[in-house]
Formats: structure tokens, sequence, C-alpha cells
């Protein structure tokens, strides 16, 4: 399977991901701030509602970015512009089981964590990964996105490897983390076409961690490039 793996992460065209994949938003993000705190909010909220098809969360992703945000995450969630959010959301969606009352409580949550910080990464600054990224579940509690006792806590892992890992397509903007601490991003799709290596049949943070534990063996200076390689694998069926 390295084998494979390897071939189909030499083959990736990051222009063509970034056309359909949820970090794609968080590009054109950068192309209206270079704000590091604009960049990690909306980054975090993007990753937050990155399960699904991702022909959905890419627009969803957009609106959210522009039309709600204005581009600057960090002024909407600091100053508490979330409040008169989604003021025409249908039905009080945001995306498929998030609601506005559900977005703002964990906006509300950011604003709190982040209060007195210039940036994510000094708030962060300390922890370990998986410290770090048990923190993050807690800040998006109010969304259910799960924590390390339920679930492999898959969107968070995809937010901090898009902060870290130094390679494209992920955005290197915490500069003082290790990409070789990164946890695999572990979903129902991952845990299938992995299921054969491993001995967590589930995608679960044990499943995660023994992922995790395989591709550092794989390659111990970018363990993470085998989640892009995964990805194609399911692009491609």
């Amino acid at each position: 399977m390295k084998e494979r793996l390897d071939q189909l992460y030499t083959e990736f065209n990051f222009e063509r991901f970034k056309q359909v994949d949820p970090c794609g938003a968080v590009y054109q993000l950068m192309d209206h701030t270079d704000l590091q705190l604009d960049i990690e909010i909306g980054a975090l909220l993007v990753a937050m509602i990155s399960w699904g098809s991702r022909k959905v969360i890419v627009p969803t992703a957009i609106h959210m970015l522009r039309d709600e945000m204005k581009w600057h995450p960090a002024d909407f969630v600091m100053n508490g512009k979330f409040e008169e959010s989604y003021k025409d959301a249908k039905n009080e969606c945001v995306y498929r089981t998030l609601n506005v009352p559900t977005f703002k409580a964990v906006c509300r949550n950011l604003q709190q964590q982040l209060n007195g910080y210039p940036t994510m990464e000094s708030r962060l600054e300390g922890l370990t990964t998986k410290e770090t990224i048990a923190e993050i579940c807690e800040w998006l509690a109010p969304a259910k996105i799960g924590t390390m006792d339920k679930s492999a806590c898959k969107r968070v892992c995809m937010f901090v490897r898009w902060m870290t890992r130094e390679n494209l397509p992920d955005l290197n903007i915490w500069k003082r983390r290790d990409q070789r601490d990164l946890y695999a991003v572990m979903d129902v799709h991952v845990c299938a076409l992995t299921r054969h290596i491993l001995t967590n049949k589930r995608p679960t943070w044990k499943a995660c961690e023994e992922l995790t534990d395989i591709f550092r063996s794989w390659d111990a200076d970018d363990p993470l490039k085998y989640d892009i390689a995964l990805m194609r694998m399911a692009d491609n069926g």
C-alpha cells in the first residue's frame, strides 16, 4: 500500500485539488487578508463544516467567509459581529445539522478563548499536538464535532494539518510546530481504505493513532503526506 500511496502523492496536482477541496476556500481568504488570526479563525470554521459532499462544503465555506464575514473572520468573531450573522438563513441552517444558534455559540467560545491573544498559535503555545487537538475540540464543542473518547477528531486534525504542514496543499502558518507530530485525518472513508493494515477497524482515536504510527514509519519527516495520497485514492474510487 505504501508504494501505491507514494505514487499517488507524487502525482498530486495542487491547482486542481484546491478547486474542489475545502482548503481552497481558505486560499481564497488569503487573497483578501494576511492577518494570521483571520486565517486561523477562518480555516478553523471552514474545517468545522467540512463533512459531507465537498461540492456543497466549498460554496458554503465561501458564503461564510465572503458574505457573512466579509473576508475578515477575526473582526467577525472578536468584535461580536457573528451575533448579527445568517439573518437570511433558511430554517436557521448554516450547513446540514449546524444551525445558526450553534454556530454563534461556537463563535462566542472562540471569542472568549482567544481574547487577549494576537494569534491562535500564541494561545496554544506550549501544548503538544495531541493537547492542541483536544483543546480545539472543546472550543468547537457546541457543534458536536467529537472528542477523543468518542471520535477520531477528523476535522480538527485536518485543521491542525492545514496550519502546520510545510508542503502543499497545507498552509504552514504555524511555524513553531513540527509536521512530524501531526495526526492522521481519520474518517469512515479513510478507515475503509486502510482497514486491512489496522487493528482498530472503526474510525476512533485509537485508529487515528494507529494509522499515524504507520504513516510515521513510512516517512518520519512528512507522515501526513499520506493523508493527501489517501484523498486521491478515495477520489479515484
